[in-house]
């Protein structure tokens, strides 16, 4: 049974919605306030926070963002939020946000209750909007799994696409396998240029290299197919993003780069950020703490202690009375009195309340 916070400022509106949501199986949770929904999110971890969009006390975007920023949290969980604004803006301010998903009001029950399902089961569900992943960039492997972006799988397909891979056997093996299957071939193309052909139309595929950057046939070696300009990505820099331009510079080695070398570097990369980072923070020395030596240390007489309140506590009340408009007509007086009389406050504030040493409060005496 799935658990479900629904929060809604409107008592009517929260209260349906959590009753039908319950005959569908799902357990309900009600927050009136975005604070008590946040809070109680932290504490009971539940698959799905429903937020209602509009909030007279409070933004539903920030408490989601808010909500994202606990780690566990964001790995378990799911906010989904019902909104009258589907404007793009808006969109793309709650998928930075991390909100998985905006359902535009009015709203369907049959479509709430099955995107809800697919969350509560952590299927895939499409992002309010495409936007960057917070924290991608260089140093990290950027695989941002969002809608339309294969910038991330450019290393490994511009190694498939290589001499090293499409080469004259490669072809002759095709068109061995075609002619197996029964297949006409035409022989107007020898294996050469028909592998230089393929090799172009599927870097035009890949659109992040030059077709004029390949070589000619004359280059390619007929017992290795290799190319010694050919760009690979055994050589990507630490730090680099994958699918930048700055990595088509690098040059082969010698077979294709696999995702665990890439992931490897990758790995490399944030080591030594880390440690860079953790050498500046273990080289830091903690601040001396001076502590009295214990022979400098006295005790104090119990009984010296509670005379010195209750002295403390008779000079307040006489100054206090003393302090009294009318009472003393000098002025330099006056403020003597009011001088002391903080002081003396002052004085009883730092007296403990209780009795060290038979272990009773003063009032139980």
């Amino acid at each position: 049974m799935a658990k479900v916070i629904v929060a809604d400022e409107n008592e009517g509106r929260r209260t349906l919605l959590a009753n039908t949501l319950e005959r569908e199986g799902f357990d309900i949770t009600r927050a009136g306030t975005l604070r008590q929904a946040e809070g109680t999110a932290l504490v009971t971890m539940p698959e799905i926070v429903l937020l209602e969009g509009e909030w007279k006390n409070g933004d539903a975007i920030d408490a989601a963002q808010r909500l994202m920023s606990d780690p566990e949290f964001a790995f378990k969980c799911r906010i989904v939020v019902l909104s009258r604004n589907t404007g793009q803006e808006y969109l793309v301010s709650a998928a930075k946000a991390g909100i998985s998903e905006v359902i535009a009001k009015p709203i369907d029950m049959k479509v709430l209750i099955d995107q809800l399902n697919k969350h509560a089961r952590k299927q895939f569900v499409p992002p309010p909007a495409d936007v960057e992943g917070p924290g991608s960039g260089g140093g990290s492997f950027d695989v941002s799994m969002l809608m339309g972006d294969s910038t991330w799988a450019l290393p490994m397909l511009k190694g498939l696409v290589g001499p090293e891979k499409i080469n004259p056997g490669f072809i002759d093996e095709i068109l061995v396998q075609m002619d197996e299957e029964g297949l006409e071939v035409n022989e107007m193309f020898d294996s050469s240029t028909m592998a230089a052909m393929l090799r172009i139309a599927l870097n035009h595929l890949v659109q992040d290299v030059d077709p004029e950057q390949l070589q000619d046939n004359e280059n390619i070696s007929d017992d290795k197919g290799e190319s010694a300009d050919a760009p690979s990505y055994d050589e990507i820099g630490k730090g680099e993003k994958l699918g930048s331009g700055k990595a088509t510079s690098s040059k082969l080695k010698g077979g294709m780069t696999t995702m665990e070398d890439i992931l490897e570097q990758q790995a490399s990369a944030i080591q030594s950020d880390v440690e860079s980072v953790m050498d500046d923070v273990l080289d830091e020395k903690p601040d001396l703490v001076a502590l009295t030596p214990e022979e400098d240390l006295f005790g104090v007489d119990p009984e010296v202690l509670k005379l010195t309140r209750l002295t403390n506590e008779l000079v307040y009340d006489l100054m206090w009375s003393l302090g009294r408009p009318g009472t003393v007509e000098d002025i330099t007086l006056i403020t003597q009195i009011e001088d002391i009389t903080e002081m003396v406050g002052d004085v009883l504030s730092s007296f403990p309340t209780i009795n060290t040493i038979d272990g009773v409060s003063e009032e139980e005496e």
